[in-house]
């Protein structure tokens, strides 16, 4: 199926360019500013940034499975979702700088509020029914996490007010050759410890600093939830850490992350099967959203970030044998600028609801949509600027591949290809893809690119000639490239692409168009795999 819809797209764009080579023949070598053939202004006005098609067709060209793969939802149980906040016998506690350590035995509700530079809250060990309300509270701790909820404890926390949690740890403790020293790090703010259940609501203010390491970190079938109150959150590491289940149903969170802003080691859900969802805004991380399962359900989520910006994967392998690597959108809408992959799935990515603006890298093996198993992308689904798909067999736009060719990829080449010839080719021959021959990409010639020869050449390949085959070939103008003439103030700028297209916009790496309309061309940054897409 994808071959089929692939095959009509190439030749749907193939007539589009051959019919803008002809008016543009007829039209004589320099056409009047304004006068771009109607097929060109067409296809012009697909995504201006990355994108290089209009959203339909670009659509049309990534649906891959008749269907969704099967999608898991929900979280483990999280007992302290239920509990009730008893006002009326409630427990009221104050820190100061004398008096900053505070130890919850027992159920019960307490609330908890002062200023303390080195003090820290503990729910300890098996304790259930603890219902801790935060009010206008600045809790800093130097000895471990300012907030701790010990092993197979129970703990609804609700922010009133303001409330501040910060964690100055030495990060050198958690290699101390002291075993107290290490045994003692916590490494977070807030620290969740194995098998027990957080629940995070409220309509306050919470700010999480993470000097040491991560801002929330959570142990082995920990459940944690958020659902209500502003949290901020600046980490040196992980903004909130997970190694098991974490869901956010509502609310806002923000993060400034050194790695990644919001990772579970199982399942990772925003939102809810309503569309509703909370604000999330991760404003620095290198992955931004990552889990073995990521749901983005609902809510308005816009990532920032240095790698891939939604994941779908886990560098133990821990639940490979329960759960199918997958992202799922089904609602909301999401917001990606990343110098890495978009989207990316270890396995599955089906992308059912709401909408998404994926602005990525599509270079050094990144893409705006990379997956190992299965693309399903649905008529209802609104997908914009993504900016080049790597799938398992390297198709429609090559990992590092432009549409007809590029750098090590193509339209039927990709990152290692597959039918039938070449040493890590494509579609049928061609050293690292292409279509058919050619050392390095194009179609069907060429060296590096273009379209049929051509060393570093356009649409027809040629680096300043005007023949359709040859090293320094052409047809017939261009300053490195392709096709005639080049309009005035913008218009086919040099030809079909100064030095090719892709490296400032176009058909492919060292291939296609650039400049053809004022200031930006033919979807700058190449369609849809370029080089140097963002």
């Amino acid at each position: 199926m994808k071959k089929i819809v692939a095959s009509a797209l190439v030749v749907g764009l193939i007539g589009s360019f051959l019919t803008v080579g002809a008016l543009a023949a007829e039209q004589g070598a320099r056409p009047a500013a304004g006068e771009l053939p109607a097929a060109a202004q067409e296809f012009a006005q697909g995504q201006r940034f990355g994108g290089g098609m209009a959203a339909g067709g670009l659509q049309t060209a990534l649906q891959s499975a008749e269907s969704a793969a099967e999608i898991v939802y929900g979280t483990a149980e999280n007992s302290a979702a239920a509990l009730e906040a008893d006002m009326a016998n409630a427990t009221y506690l104050t820190v100061s700088e004398s008096s900053g350590e505070v130890k919850i035995s027992e159920a019960g509700t307490y609330v908890i509020s002062g200023k303390c530079a080195d003090g820290g809250i503990t729910v300890k060990k098996g304790v259930t029914g603890v219902v801790l309300v935060l009010q206008d509270l600045d809790l800093a701790s130097s000895s471990g996490a300012a907030l701790s909820v010990n092993k197979e404890a129970e703990a609804k926390i609700i922010i009133s007010g303001s409330v501040t949690l910060t964690d100055n740890e030495d990060p050198a403790d958690e290699t101390s050759e002291d075993s107290a020293v290490a045994d003692a790090y916590d490494g977070a703010a807030l620290k969740v410890k194995a098998g027990s259940s957080v629940y995070l609501t409220g309509d306050g203010t919470l700010t999480v600093i993470g000097n040491a390491k991560n801002g929330i970190k959570a142990g082995d079938d920990a459940s944690v939830i958020l659902d209500g109150a502003a949290v901020s959150i600046t980490a040196a590491n992980d903004g909130i850490n997970t190694n098991y289940d974490l869901t956010i149903l509502s609310g806002s969170v923000t993060v400034t992350a050194g790695d990644d802003a919001i990772h579970s080691d199982r399942i990772l859900t925003l939102g809810s099967a309503d569309g509703s969802g909370p604000v999330v805004q991760v404003l620095q991380s290198a992955e931004g959203l990552e889990g073995t399962v990521v749901n983005l359900l609902g809510g308005d989520v816009t990532v920032n970030s240095s790698d891939d910006a939604v994941n779908a994967a886990n560098a133990d392998g821990a639940y490979e044998s329960e759960l199918t690597y997958s992202v799922n959108m089904t609602g909301g809408k999401l917001t990606i600028v990343s110098s890495g992959d978009g989207i990316d799935s270890n396995g599955n990515i089906n992308l059912v609801g709401g909408s998404a603006s994926v602005r990525s890298a599509s270079m050094g093996g990144e893409a705006g949509i990379d997956y190992v198993g299965q693309l399903y992308l649905a008529d209802s689904f609104q997908l914009s600027n993504a900016s080049g798909v790597s799938g398992p067999d390297g198709m429609p736009g090559g990992r590092m591949g432009g549409m007809f060719g590029g750098q090590t990829g193509g339209m039927f080449g990709g990152q290692t290809g597959s039918a039938p010839d070449g040493e890590a080719n494509g579609m049928p021959g061609g050293e690292m893809g292409g279509m058919p021959g050619s050392e390095m990409g194009g179609m069907p010639g060429g060296e590096m690119g273009g379209m049929p020869g051509g060393r570093m050449g356009g649409m027809f390949g040629g680096q300043t000639g005007s023949a359709p085959d040859g090293e320094a070939n052409g047809m017939p103008g261009g300053e490195m490239s392709g096709m005639p003439g080049a309009l005035p103030e913008g218009g086919f700028n040099q030809g079909f692409g100064r030095m090719g297209g892709a490296q400032r916009g176009g058909f492919g790496p060292m291939g296609g168009m650039n400049g053809a309309l004022p200031q930006e061309g033919f979807a700058p940054m190449g369609c849809p795999g370029a080089e140097n897409a963002v």
